[in-house]
């Protein structure tokens, strides 16, 4: 199993903690590659030392001048693209592989979703608060491309990659040259969507369980999805992914995430001296958003979560080794 990953150094703990709850997770082996340069010496020692000894862990240095003008939303950096940039220029010759984002938390083995049925180039979730190319929180250029505004549209930070069918699609060069074209919101992931044009595999809401599956006012995913999938991703979420929302982020102050918690304790566990960062713009956003009574969450939500390590058989070294 090839899961991947893209995170710069200031995205380093992030992808530790990814890498930690795949290692209680995971039953089998797998590879584990961190696309993104500026870890520290101490950062790259720490993820040598979460290495599993039936596993590769590698993280490699990306030369950002060797992708010029591409239009990322609200200053973010390049390795934000490195999802779509990965298949063709990095990972070239794979063909199957699972990118997760860094902010994500695997909770249960991802086998059998790794290994299921995949007649298109990507398998994704559809987007909790998005889910249509027309959605109209924000614009994109959807009528401008020609495509429906009904089109499905998945958040792209779980995806299960076909590599011959989206090298074959010349998927990446389609997503660069929409992005140097336009400044969308939501970028790489406005730029798949385009190029696809609702052809992909559609995965169960728990495979990427987001901030907006608790928001109730801002999830519209109930237009197109069983009450009783999102009632997966709320109380069993395979995977929790903590993607910028009113509910704020789980390393910085004032996160009303449920699952703030679970991420804080395997951080703690990679980096002994973490501590939450006071994001004063997040912030003052969830502040504005409760006195608005826009974060009323699903009652389903659980206080917090925990990982279900139960179903991992981690081989100690001396076994590995023999």
């Amino acid at each position: 199993m090839l899961i991947y990953t893209a995170a710069d150094g200031n995205y380093a703990l992030q992808a530790l903690v990814l890498l930690k709850s795949l290692n209680l997770t995971q039953k089998t082996s797998f590879r584990f590659m961190i696309f993104g340069h500026g870890w520290s010496s101490r950062d790259q020692a720490r993820l040598m030392k979460l290495k599993r000894p039936d596993c590769e862990v590698a993280q490699v240095n990306i030369n950002s001048s060797d992708f010029r003008g591409i239009n990322l939303s609200r200053g973010f950096p390049l390795a934000t693209a490195y999802n779509i940039i990965a298949p063709e220029h990095f990972l070239g010759s794979e063909v199957r592989m699972l990118y997760l984002d860094a902010d994500i938390v695997v909770r249960t083995d991802l086998s059998e979703m790794y290994e299921s049925e995949l007649t298109t180039s990507v398998s994704a979730c559809l987007d909790a608060h998005i889910v249509f190319a027309a959605s109209p929180s924000m614009w994109r250029p959807w009528r401008e491309e020609g495509v429906p505004p009904l089109t499905p549209y998945f958040n792209t930070g779980v995806m299960l990659i076909d590599g011959r069918r989206w090298r074959d699609l010349d998927v990446t060069e389609r997503c660069l040259q929409l992005m140097r074209k336009y400044d969308m919101p939501c970028a790489d992931q406005d730029a798949v969507n385009l190029t696809l044009r609702g052809q992909f595999n559609i995965l169960a809401p728990r495979y990427n369980s987001m901030p907006y599956h608790y928001l109730r006012q801002w999830r519209y995913l109930d237009l197109a999805t069983a009450d009783s999938d999102l009632q997966d991703a709320i109380e069993k979420p395979a995977i929790l992914h903590f993607h910028r929302s009113f509910l704020g982020k789980p390393w910085n102050l004032g996160c009303k995430h449920p699952g703030r918690t679970l991420w804080r304790e395997l951080a703690k566990d990679v980096r002994p001296r973490f501590r939450q960062r006071l994001d004063i713009e997040g912030l003052i956003r969830s502040y504005v958003a409760r006195h608005a009574n826009m974060t009323e969450l699903d009652p389903r939500t659980p206080e917090s979560y925990s990982m279900t390590t139960s179903s991992a058989q981690v081989p100690d070294r001396d076994s590995a080794k023999s």
